[in-house]
C-alpha cells in the first residue's frame, strides 16, 4: 500500500474594509457613512470628513464579507519509483493556448478631483494611488475654509470624466507653486498661472481655444499689481486697468519708461552683459541660473526680500537683464569683479519699482 500524507491548510477571513464610493467624475473615496441631510452625505475617510452631494456618486460598493473558511485540497506524495512518476508528469502536459492579458497605461499617480457640495462650497480632493489623502474646501469667492489631510509634494493632475486632461499643478509644503494650466476639453490651453507658496505671483493669462489671448494681468503676493488687460476677437486691447496691491490706481508716468534708473541713484557704470538667465520660482525666492553663448556658467538664489542666499560659478562683468516669458522687462542685475552688487525691479515692462545695493550679500533698499 502506498503511505499517504494529508497536509491542510487553514484560510484566515480578510479584515473588513470600509464602503467604496465612485462618483461621477471618476473619484473613488473609501469610508462610511456618518450622516446625510438634504441631499448631502457626510463620509468619514481615514483622511477627514468629506460632504458628498447624493446626485454626485454614482455607485455604493460595500465592503466584501469575509471569505468562508474552506478545507484545502488533499496532497498525496507517492512512493512510486522515480521513472513511474517521470512518465505520469510527461504524460499530464498540456500545451497552453492562453495569451498574455493586454498591458493597461498606468494611472497617474498623483491626482485630484473638483467636488461641489453646494452652490456656495468648492471641494479639492487630492488622491495619491487612488486613496484620498487630503482635502481643501474654498467659499464661493475662492478663500479656503478648511483642510484636511496632508498633500504631499509633486505634480497633481486632474482630468475631464471623458478622460482629457483638465488641470495640472505642483504642490509644495502643502500650497501651489509653480506654474498652473488648465485646459478646455480639446485639450487647447484656457488658463496659464504662476504661484509662490500657494499665491499668484507674476502673469495670469485667459485664452480662447482657438488659441487667441482674452485676458492678462500681472500679480504679487496674491494681488494685483500691474496692467489687467482684455482683448478683443481681432486681438486688439478692449479695457485695461492699472492696478496698486489689488486696487484700481493710476498708471505710471510714460515718460519714466524711458530712462528709469536716473529716478534713483544710479549703480556703478557697466556694459550690458550678453548673459542670458532662466529663473524657476522657489518656496522661500528665486533660483537664477545663468548662461553665456548657450553654456552654462553659474546659478545665485535670492530669498523673497532679494538677499543673496548663494551664489556658484562666475558670472562676466556687466548688466543681465530678466524678462518674462512674453518679453518684458522685470530685473537688472549688476555684476562686478564676478560678484552681484545692484539689482533693479521693475513693473513687468514699466517704470522702476525698487533698486537695492548689496553689503555682505544682504540687500539694502536705495
Amino acid at each position: 500500500m502506498k503511505p499517504t500524507l494529508y497536509v491542510f491548510f487553514l484560510l484566515l477571513p480578510g479584515l473588513s474594509q470600509a464602503d467604496t464610493f465612485i462618483l461621477k467624475d471618476g473619484a473613488r473615496i473609501e469610508g462610511e457613512i456618518t450622516g446625510e441631510m438634504d441631499g448631502v452625505a457626510l463620509i468619514k475617510t481615514k483622511y477627514g470628513s468629506l460632504t458628498i452631494n447624493r446626485a454626485d456618486i454614482q455607485e455604493q460598493q460595500a465592503a466584501p464579507a469575509p471569505a468562508a473558511i474552506a478545507p484545502a485540497p488533499t496532497v498525496e506524495i507517492s512512493s512510486a519509483p522515480p521513472a513511474a512518476i517521470a512518465a505520469s508528469t510527461e504524460a499530464a502536459v498540456e500545451v497552453s493556448t492562453s495569451y498574455p492579458e493586454p498591458v493597461v497605461p498606468p494611472v497617474p499617480k498623483l491626482t485630484f478631483q473638483t467636488i461641489f457640495p453646494s452652490s456656495m462650497t468648492r471641494q479639492l480632493v487630492y488622491i495619491d494611488s487612488g486613496v484620498s489623502i487630503a482635502t481643501e474646501t474654498f467659499d464661493a469667492g475662492g478663500a479656503l475654509l478648511l483642510a484636511e489631510g496632508a498633500i504631499g509634494d509633486g505634480t497633481y493632475t486632474e482630468y475631464y470624466q471623458e478622460g482629457g486632461l483638465k488641470t495640472v499643478k505642483t504642490m509644495l509644503g502643502g500650497k501651489a507653486n509653480g506654474t498652473l494650466k488648465a485646459f478646455f476639453p480639446s485639450g487647447a490651453l484656457q488658463i496659464e498661472a504662476y504661484y509662490l507658496a500657494g499665491a499668484k505671483e507674476g502673469p495670469f493669462k485667459f485664452y480662447t481655444e482657438d488659441g487667441k489671448l482674452l485676458m492678462e494681468a500681472a500679480y504679487k503676493n496674491d494681488l494685483l499689481n500691474g496692467w489687467k488687460k482684455e482683448y478683443g476677437p481681432d486681438g486688439k486691447v478692449v479695457s485695461e486697468s492699472y492696478y496698486a496691491d489689488d486696487k484700481l490706481a493710476r498708471p505710471p508716468n510714460p515718460q519714466a519708461v524711458v530712462e528709469p534708473a536716473k529716478a534713483v541713484p544710479a549703480a556703478p557704470a557697466v556694459p550690458e552683459s550678453q548673459v542670458t538667465v532662466k529663473v524657476t520660482s522657489l518656496a522661500r525666492g528665486e533660483l537664477y541660473a545663468f548662461r553665456l553663448n548657450g553654456k552654462y556658467i553659474g546659478k545665485a538664489r535670492l530669498d523673497k526680500e532679494f538677499n543673496l542666499i548663494s551664489q556658484e560659478g562666475k558670472v562676466p562683468d556687466g548688466t543681465v537683464k530678466v524678462y518674462t516669458e512674453d518679453g518684458r522687462l522685470e530685473k537688472e542685475m549688476v555684476f562686478l569683479k564676478k560678484a552681484l552688487i545692484a539689482l533693479r525691479v521693475y513693473e513687468p515692462g514699466g517704470p522702476l519699482k525698487a533698486e537695492y545695493a548689496y553689503t555682505d550679500n544682504k540687500a539694502v533698499k536705495k
